[in-house]
């Protein structure tokens, strides 16, 4: 998993703090696809569909979930 960055102003944080968190979005077909194929090659890396945001970004992009990430991102930088 990569390391807590905001996806939107690449603010770094601390995991597990309340600086931020990780967000899980709606999967595409294919993001699922390719989380299904990496847990049965089991093979470790960022999950498709999660994103880190800062304290700044998170409440946002938790209004998002029901979005794909593709979709969300665009409309949680919107001010």
């Amino acid at each position: 998993m990569r390391p807590p960055i905001c996806a939107i102003c690449f603010a770094r944080f601390s995991p597990g703090s309340t600086e931020g968190g990780l967000v899980y979005f709606k999967l595409s077909q294919e993001e699922a696809e390719f989380n299904q194929r990496m847990k049965e090659q089991r093979k470790v890396g960022h999950p498709a569909g999660r994103e880190w945001f800062c304290e700044q970004h998170v409440e946002k992009a938790k209004t998002f979930t029901h979005l794909t990430l593709k979709e969300a991102i665009p409309l949680i930088k919107e001010k």
